[in-house]
């Protein structure tokens, strides 16, 4: 099989989605074969990315210029609430994409579907899933000298370890049609451990999400009758079947290490998906994580070949100077002032070098000012935001102060707070001209989230997630979930009108 197309993959409009995400088409920049440097796999992928090119990708900043500073109080408040999608890239984000882009590289290298055994891995497969079925699994046992052969990223919550792998994920097509050979590629799936969940629930939501992308129904609406061996072995045999290339598994913590064999079935099972598929496993979690893994020292003697990171809290320095004086740029207050060292340390002081508090709070703080007429922020200003309307974070600030780990781990979730009410309150207090208050919930943030969602979920460009939305936005949608409802709603009835383009 040849071809020798563009590495760009394009969009099919012929096939039929009506549940899924839209395939995009495979090219490829050189021949492919069965030699492992003209693997299809590989070379459908997008170019490796420098750093310059991942900090653009990543780096995601609000339209601003001195022309919106004229605008009234209650205009530039929208403004300011679009700093909640605010993201600067550092080191952090720069090692990670990576880490995440040669996992997938490399997983891809061991399988090409063009050699001699893939055909006879994908009849095993079927096997393996109908003795599961059957009630006949062969399961490996777990050994404590073998490589796992994956990666993790461990760290407090609201350091943006979710949001950064989310972004990152997002350069690049996750699903993929290959003409000549009928294959269809998903390079990813992140899926989310549930609630108090256990093995069987995440194998369960890792069908789910073969589910959303495929437009299929793998997933058994009841449990009841099914075991874990068979759910999975069902996704042993999709991940093989669609030749996924990476499966990031968020939240970990949350698995049980007392239900369904708890920690040495999950990690048995990763095993599995690695040695077996050869496919790499990404796992993000809290500092809790930990009890799941083991992550102590006779796991990191046969942890990941491509290692395992720690997000901690940002430290007064460079890393932390850098968020701050970029974010003071993104000011809406006419008289912003220069960045004093009284407001730096106010900032760490009350936010512990949590980025999630960072932002949320100076872009809360910037709303007061204007609901208080005032044109420049103060420290003093930042601290009684951050000690009012931030009340409910305090336990967790003294916790990170004291430095004591059993007092930090009684707040295993630190990002668990919905920062649109605290917004939308501040929002209601700024006057508009003519009298009256702002009582809608910003606009700017419910758009900008829906774009976020239908990038990631149709592999739509940035412009062009932003149009679909903004066709379909009405004074109606009040939340993020139902506009992306709606635009996902009119991108697939423009699909099924037979547009070759579903974005206008």
């Amino acid at each position: 099989m040849q071809s020798t197309m563009n590495a760009v993959p394009t969009m099919i409009p012929s096939i039929p989605v009506p549940h899924g995400v839209q395939p995009l088409l495979a090219r490829y920049e050189k021949d492919v074969g069965p030699q492992p440097e003209n693997n299809p796999l590989v070379l459908a992928l997008p170019a490796i990315k420098s750093d310059l090119d991942w900090m653009k990708q990543l780096t995601t900043l609000p339209d601003h210029d001195e022309e919106q500073l004229q605008a009234p109080p209650h205009v530039r408040a929208y403004h300011v609430v679009a700093l909640k999608d605010f993201f600067v890239v550092g080191n952090r984000a720069l090692q990670l994409a990576r880490q995440v882009d040669l996992m997938i590289r490399s997983g891809y290298a061991k399988r090409n579907p063009l050699a001699g055994d893939h055909f006879r891995e994908l009849q095993r497969a079927y096997s393996s899933a109908q003795a599961a079925k059957a009630g006949k699994v062969q399961r490996i046992v777990f050994s404590k000298t073998s490589a796992i052969l994956t990666s993790s990223l461990i760290g407090v919550s609201g350091m943006g370890k979710s949001t950064t792998m989310e972004a990152i994920l997002a350069a690049y097509p996750q699903y993929l049609l290959h003409e000549a050979t009928g294959i269809h590629q998903i390079v990813w799936l992140k899926v989310d451990c549930p609630k108090d969940g256990n093995v069987k629930e995440l194998a369960l939501n890792i069908l789910r999400a073969f589910d959303a992308v495929l437009g299929t129904a793998h997933a058994p609406k009841t449990t009841k009758n099914v075991s874990v061996d068979e759910l999975m072995a069902r996704v042993m045999q999709l991940a093989r079947v669609h030749c996924l290339g990476l499966l990031v598994v968020d939240e970990l913590q949350n698995v049980s290490v007392r239900k369904s064999g708890g920690r040495e079935e999950l990690l048995n099972w990763f095993q599995e998906l690695i040695n077996e598929l050869k496919l790499p496993v990404f796992i993000l979690g809290t500092f809790k994580a930990r009890d799941v893994l083991q992550l102590d020292v006779r796991h990191a003697r046969r942890g990941g070949v491509i290692g395992s990171a720690t997000w901690r809290p940002l430290a007064p320095g460079a890393e932390f100077d850098l968020l701050i004086e970029e974010l003071w740029g993104y000011q809406w207050l006419r008289k912003p002032g220069d960045l004093t060292e009284e407001f730096r340390s106010a900032v760490f002081e009350e936010t512990q070098g949590i980025v999630a508090f960072i932002v949320d709070m100076f872009l809360v703080c910037q709303l007061h000012a204007l609901s208080q007429g005032k044109e420049t922020l103060t420290a003093d200003m930042f601290r009684d935001v951050a000690r009012k309307d931030f009340e409910f974070l305090q336990p967790v600030l003294c916790a990170l102060r004291s430095g004591q780990p059993l007092r930090m781990k009684k707040f295993p979730d630190l990002g668990s707070y919905d920062v649109d009410e605290i917004i939308h309150h501040q929002h209601m207090l700024i006057p508009q001209e003519g009298g009256g208050s702002v009582s809608e919930k910003p606009v700017v943030s419910i758009l900008g989230g829906a774009a976020a969602k239908i990038q990631s979920a149709l592999g739509l460009s940035a412009p062009e997630a932003k149009a679909l939305v903004e066709d379909v936005l009405t004074a109606d949608h009040k939340s993020t979930r139902k506009l992306t409802e709606d635009a996902l709603a009119e991108y697939f009835r423009r699909q099924s009108n037979g547009g070759g383009d579903a974005v206008a």
